[in-house]
């Protein structure tokens, strides 16, 4: 099965960047992971107060993970569909997250354009653009691939 990470709002457009998902890798059992970059707190005081915020899961709208699991009923190349955020501010810490989630391939939307879910949320472009596995840029029928691996 081939992991893929693709970065998310958390909202139903990500969902359409799945279908050209899988016309790019046409044919592969996926596992694709929808995250959000976070950054952490550097101060002291920030970290204390950091539970008390409540959890990442707030930032999906109910009912996201629901429509994840329809989609892999429905698009039968997609074997699972998780999603889950990427807390760090270093580009080794980004490194270490590819790793524990097995990571193959980066993929981004053509056009991909940030949005913010909380202050914390911070661009995932850099890091996706520094990491040493392939990015791949999504669109029907386009697949290019921007970063081979190094």
């Amino acid at each position: 099965m081939t992991h893929v990470l693709l970065p998310s709002n958390f909202q139903e457009d990500s969902f359409a960047s799945l279908v050209e998902l899988t016309e790019t890798f046409s044919g592969l059992p996926l596992k694709v992971v929808l995250f959000h970059a976070l950054e952490i707190p550097t101060s002291i005081t920030e970290l204390l107060m950091l539970p008390r915020e409540g959890g990442w899961e707030e930032l999906a709208p109910k009912g996201f993970a629901q429509k994840c699991q329809r989609l892999v009923q429905e698009l039968g190349q997609i074997q699972e569909l998780t999603h889950t955020v990427f807390y760090g501010n270093t580009q080794r810490a980004f490194t270490n997250f590819l790793k524990a989630h097995r990571i193959d391939f980066m993929a981004v939307p053509k056009g991909f354009c940030f949005q913010a879910l909380s202050t914390r949320s911070q661009n995932p472009l850099p890091f996706l653009e520094k990491a040493v596995l392939p990015l791949v840029t999504i669109s029907p029928g386009e697949p290019q691939l921007a970063q081979a691996f190094a």
